[in-house]
């Protein structure tokens, strides 16, 4: 397991949160959640790790970036991944949650036509990188959860997953769909095996964000269906109604993070509304 030199937390420090792919989709929607918390007392700091897109202009107060750092890497490469917890003590001194939203859908294709190096390089984002950066943190995060038993926020472990894990199916979509039931049953085994931290799955909603681009564009018309293809469209013309902005289930994954709300049971992998409420009802 690759090592990462620390110093102790010191009692009182602030919390600290990794957001894996946070510069892009959901996971920058988180990272600005957690900056822009109206409960400044906590002053989160935040580690957003990811690749930078030049179409996306990541955009955040004088304020905010004094709480927050970039660290540009892949999340496959072992290399970026620990400079990223390094980063989390060189600057902050310590690291108490981790949110892996990092993720891929592509190769959209049927099966006999799959390039399977591409398939492998789906499951290296959506799988075995997530995987490899909770076998770096998870000593930090146990130290976080011992020194603070009731937060719920420190020592938790957040990961992005999909319904598509077992619901529905699209042409094409065998890659992706497999890779996130890997991906959810690993949440419930690591739950299991690390029983004194929180470790929770969280399911979007269908999310407006450049992943839903070439599928509303009809970019893989013939690999899909016909009918497929049109509801993507049809989703597409009625809004916010089916296609959520990522501010959404950014805010809710954020409270998780920062412990506003508990959540579902550690191993669960739930709609982030199910983790966290819209309307709570009065007793």
């Amino acid at each position: 397991m690759p090592k990462v030199t620390f110093a102790p937390p010191k009692a009182g420090e602030t919390q600290v949160i990794l957001v894996v792919g946070g510069t892009s989709g959901i996971g920058y929607s988180i990272t600005q959640s957690i900056l822009s918390s109206p409960f400044l007392h906590l002053n989160a700091k935040v580690i957003a790790f990811g690749l930078i897109d030049s179409s996306i202009k990541l955009e955040f107060t004088k304020q905010q970036r004094e709480r927050l750092r970039i660290v540009e890497g892949d999340v496959t490469v072992a290399e970026d991944r620990e400079l990223a917890v390094q980063t989390c003590f060189d600057v902050f001194g310590g690291l108490d949650t981790l949110v892996y939203s990092a993720g891929v859908m592509t190769p959209i294709e049927r099966v006999e036509k799959l390039d399977v190096g591409k398939v492998k390089r789906l499951f290296d984002v959506n799988v075995f990188a997530a995987m490899s950066m909770v076998q770096t943190v998870l000593p930090h995060l146990r130290t976080s959860r011992i020194s603070h038993p009731l937060n719920t926020g420190h020592g938790k472990i957040l990961i992005l997953s999909s319904p598509s894990d077992s619901g529905g199916a699209y042409n094409g979509w065998t890659p992706y769909c497999t890779a996130k039931a890997a991906l959810t049953r690993f949440i419930s085994c690591l739950a299991h095996e690390e029983p004194i931290l929180s470790v929770q799955g969280v399911y979007p909603r269908l999310t407006r964000t450049k992943m839903l681009d070439g599928l509303i564009s009809g970019r893989y018309k013939g690999v899909m269906a016909d009918h497929e293809v049109e509801r993507f469209k049809t989703w597409e013309e009625m809004g916010e109604e089916v296609i959520e902005p990522p501010e959404w289930c950014g805010e809710a994954v954020a409270k998780l993070a920062l412990g506003f709300f508990e959540g579902g049971k550690s191993g669960e992998t739930l709609f982030y509304d199910k983790h966290v409420p819209r309307k709570v009802a009065a007793k």
